[in-house]
């Protein structure tokens, strides 16, 4: 079995000050993309059950075609555009939170303009839709770059404190900005976590490191012909 996982950072228009252009997938953009998948014989599961049939588990089965997508940084945008679009598809996603910063802006981001970032009430909602979330770090801190201590801390309490928000087990890290290496593998265990994702454009199989888990970043550039061609050739290509 091989899953793709998708990343996505923000579905909304771009703003005239963004400088990060590729964080943007325009709405009508992701809305193609989720009815192509579906066309494709993709189903959106969430991380809980591939984490369950890597340990074994042969109820519920996958899907023919298991696909998960992932959402960073939690933006509010995540609430007012894209959910909407993932109900009309029925579609699952997982939205990965910076814990400290729920209902704030993205203030590790000072280059880009202000944006506000998931407060509690959205994130009830979403979780009672079948929305699932997971950990982008205490502070989004990039954890290569920290003490260890300091790193397991962020781990850790992001941890903590979305497991009480939720009440819910977060089994998942997404290494702020993408750094990781062997000790912040290691720490990410060490917090409880089950899994971690990486950018990599690779699909995974029962045998990927479950703390490099592979996403294929899509961004506004993103076609459905392109998109296509990726799945299928990563379908056939080497395994991650």
């Amino acid at each position: 079995m091989r899953l793709p996982i998708l990343m996505y950072h923000k579905i909304d228009r771009i703003p005239p000050r963004a400088r990060h252009l590729r964080n943007y997938v325009l709405p009508e953009q992701f809305a193609a993309q989720l009815g192509a998948l579906a066309q494709w014989g993709y189903e959106t599961i969430p991380f809980a059950r591939w984490l369950a049939y890597r340990a074994g588990a042969t109820a519920p089965a996958l899907p023919r075609r298991p696909i998960i997508l992932t959402f960073d940084d939690g933006y509010r945008s995540t609430y007012d555009v894209a959910w909407p679009l993932l109900a009309r598809f029925r579609c699952v996603a997982t939205v990965f939170l910076v814990s400290e910063l729920i209902g704030k802006t993205n203030a590790w981001d000072p280059d880009e303009p202000p944006e506000p970032l998931l407060g509690e009430t959205e994130i009830a909602a979403m979780q009672a839709g079948g929305i699932t979330f997971e950990s982008h770090g205490q502070t989004h801190a990039p954890l290569t770059t920290l003490p260890p201590e300091r790193a397991l801390a962020e781990l850790t309490a992001s941890r903590d404190t979305l497991t009480r928000l939720l009440g819910a087990p977060v089994r998942v890290v997404c290494y702020p900005y993408g750094k990781q290496n062997a000790l912040v593998r290691t720490l990410a265990r060490a917090a409880g976590y089950e899994a971690a994702v990486i950018a990599r454009r690779r699909l995974n199989t029962g045998r990927t490191d479950p703390f490099r888990l592979a996403r294929i970043r899509v961004d506004f550039r993103t076609t459905l012909p392109r998109l296509r061609w990726t799945l299928w050739r990563l379908r056939w290509g080497p395994r991650a």
